[in-house]
């Protein structure tokens, strides 16, 4: 029995030695069919860091890049090796070389030369400039992905890297870099692709200076043979370069204020004159402003106390008198009125090219028309009506343009500069929203307002045509002032325009004041530039 037992014990034993032997040669076989996977827990295999140089390219219209404009340096050290007094002196990110060099372990860190004899160093691109131009139009990135702007609309497009750098080295257990061993770089290079614009570096220079000095507003230049959007500004900016910074700024820095809508103003009386001569009605149309008209119970002044007096429909343009326009829309039937705004952009959202929209801003409804007091606000672009810059900009070009409005273009397609394989202009595109008798009218009565005696928007080395608003926005200060969101859209030159211009500024004083000065800087600024350039 005893023998019995014993004998059982042995089978059981070898049973179990039989099973940890299969386990173990099905474990072995599992790594020799799976040795890449298997060695990256492997602490003392050779390691590879791989860092991306730059990615794909974002340019103007002309080819010039808007990103990848500045380079900087990162170097990898080996606590072990490096010669501390030489990169004290060059260490860019302080914090990460403090945290670090005490250690064994190879680490990167900024620093800002290349001439370093203690480290290898490896020149990659800034993706954005301090003075980054176009912002809201290029985004920014996180996580190695877009989050805004071109950057995520076309997200798999700029995010194939031009080039990178593969860092190969050898560590101990512990996971330290092996002394002695050394660290081989290696380089690759894919397909430069990348994105091809309409903005136009040098006048969006040109505009960002002109809003220096600017809080919250935008701007923004069209060039009316394309359609192109030249210039594209929003303030406040946002520092793209460290988002994160910005994300308490109570003045929503984010917001791409040139495609948001507001209140409009008087730049919409420029809708209510043209619906009156395509309607018939003569610019001869004569009203007596006494100071305020009335509809049914309720008052509507004239910002000049005591009137303008007699006027026809160009110099109630000119003094941008709110009676005449209210007493000629009461002679506008409202579906006439309303569809002219309508066909010229109003209350219709604008898809500029993928993950860009411009709002649809607010068109009141005939039935809201039908109302007189609404009918009479909209009549000089008060009441339920908001629009965009870029809606605004659109109607001037189209004035300026023979009543043709010309289609937005702000994104070309992909290219590849550096292999001279460039993107097709997209052809340029239009729609008649207005006669071009009734554009003619118009844009002569926005000659003369920019002509007017205490206009700030008159060019010095070009010409032009304009018009201001100051919009109720019906909030108000701290003192209990009402802030007003100030306007003027243009163009220039006056003859055969070339370029349509709009600013808006939140919280100003008049279009005329806060407005009208940027207008003029940038229309004599891309005037001496393109001159000079056809010079030379």
């Amino acid at each position: 029995m005893f023998r019995s037992k014993a004998g059982k014990n042995i089978v059981i034993i070898a049973v179990l030695f039989a099973l940890c032997g299969t386990g173990l040669i099905i474990q072995l076989t599992r790594i020799n069919f799976n040795r890449d996977y298997y060695s990256a827990f492997d602490l003392s295999a050779p390691r590879e860091v791989t860092l991306v140089c730059s990615y794909g390219d974002i340019y103007d219209r002309h080819g010039e890049p808007l990103v990848n404009t500045e380079e900087t340096y990162i170097a990898a050290i080996n606590p072990d090796t490096a010669d501390r007094a030489e990169l004290d002196e060059k260490i860019t990110d302080r914090d990460k070389y403090e945290s670090c060099i005490d250690g064994s372990a190879l680490f990167l860190c900024e620093v800002n030369t290349k001439d370093i004899s203690s480290a290898d160093v490896i020149t990659v691109k800034k993706r954005y400039s301090e003075d980054q131009p176009a912002a809201h139009i290029i985004g920014y990135t996180g996580e190695e992905c877009g989050v805004c702007g071109l950057e995520m609309g076309y997200d798999d497009i700029l995010r194939q890297p031009r080039s990178t750098v593969t860092l190969i080295y050898s560590t101990d257990a512990k996971g330290d870099m092996l002394e002695g061993s050394g660290l081989s770089l290696k380089y690759t290079s894919s397909y430069e692709t990348g994105l091809l614009t309409s903005i136009d570096k040098d006048i969006q220079q040109i505009c960002e200076k002109a809003m220096a000095n600017v809080e919250k507003g935008a701007a923004i230049v069209m060039d009316i043979a394309t359609g192109e959007l030249c210039a594209v500004v929003s303030k406040p900016v946002f520092d793209p370069i460290y988002p994160e910074n910005s994300l308490d700024s109570t003045d929503s820095p984010f917001i791409n204020r040139a495609f948001s809508a507001y209140s409009v103003g008087s730049i919409f009386k420029l809708i209510t004159a043209g619906a009156a001569v395509e309607y018939g009605i003569s610019d001869s149309y004569s009203y007596n402003c006494t100071g305020s008209i009335r509809i049914r119970q309720n008052e509507f002044g004239c910002h000049l106390f005591g009137g303008h007096g007699n006027l026809n429909m160009r110099m109630a343009m000119v003094q941008s008198c709110n009676p005449y326009f209210i007493a000629l829309g009461r002679d506008i039937p409202t579906d006439i009125l309303h569809d002219f705004a309508e066909k010229a952009g109003f209350g219709s959202q604008t898809r500029l090219c993928s993950g860009i929209y411009s709002a649809s801003g607010y068109l009141t409804s005939e039935e809201e028309l039908a109302v007189p007091e609404e009918k009479a606000n909209f009549c000089f672009g008060q009441g339920k009506l908001t629009a965009t810059p870029l809606q605004i900009t659109l109607l001037t070009a189209a004035i300026a343009n023979e009543g043709m409005e010309p289609k937005p273009i702000l994104v070309h397609g992909t290219t590849d500069i550096a292999h001279e394989s460039a993107a097709a202009a997209i052809a340029p595109a239009f729609e008649r929203v207005m006669e071009r008798s009734t554009a003619d009218k118009l844009r002569s009565f926005m000659i003369s307002t920019i002509y007017k005696d205490n206009s700030t928007a008159v060019p010095e080395h070009t010409t032009g045509g304009g018009k201001t608003s100051t919009a109720q926005t019906w909030t108000y200060d701290e003192y209990g002032r009402e802030k007003l969101n100030c306007w003027f859209t243009g163009f220039f030159p006056a003859i055969k325009p070339r370029y349509a211009v709009t600013i808006m500024i939140e919280e100003g004083v008049s279009g005329n004041l806060t407005c009208g000065p940027v207008f003029k800087e940038i229309a004599d600024e891309v005037f001496l530039m393109e001159s000079s350039a056809y010079q030379g």
